[in-house]
């Protein structure tokens, strides 16, 4: 094999190592280290959180990735007129995060007009993740938004802030 071949196949070897230790945490996804697509499904347009079997609490992220600003809502279905709902407005390219201890915790998108309200389709406009092994302090317990329609490096400080680690 002649010096320029020895090269090309050594450089392409090296690059191939490099990479695959690289693709967890890519620019295609766009999320961070530890964060996976994993906890939830879509279902009739709408988002569910599911934990699983582990009875430890969870973390999860949502990024907008639509041109749109809409809000993720958990809608209170026992007694509507004696709560809120869940409900989070989620900026263009911002993300959120939420604190789950709970199983199939349903959410919807939506547009909230002058008196309409549009269904968006979840799977189209939001991307999810959840931590692997996040770290909460017993401040931290239950299902709650941790930080909300932030960019992601704001939104990580004020995660870490609240003294939860991953």
């Amino acid at each position: 094999m002649n010096f320029p071949i020895k090269c090309f196949v050594t450089v392409s070897i090296f690059l191939l190592l490099f990479t695959i230790g690289c693709s967890r945490d890519s620019s295609k996804s766009g999320f961070p280290n530890t964060c996976v697509e994993e906890g939830f499904k879509f279902e009739n347009n709408n988002l569910v959180l599911n934990k699983g079997s582990s009875s430890k609490q969870s973390l999860y992220l949502f990024h907008n990735i639509s041109d749109k600003n809409f809000w993720l809502n958990h809608p209170a279905t026992k007694d509507p007129g004696a709560s809120a709902g869940w409900g989070s407005e989620l900026n263009r390219g911002n993300w959120s995060a939420i604190a789950m201890n709970t199983d199939d915790f349903a959410m919807n998108c939506t547009i909230l007009g002058t008196g309409e309200v549009e269904h968006l389709n979840c799977k189209e406009v939001v991307k999810i993740c959840k931590f692997e092994k996040p770290v909460f302090n017993s401040e931290n317990s239950g299902s709650f938004w941790v930080a909300e329609n932030k960019p992601l490096s704001n939104l990580l400080d004020a995660i870490k802030s609240r003294g939860i680690s991953w």
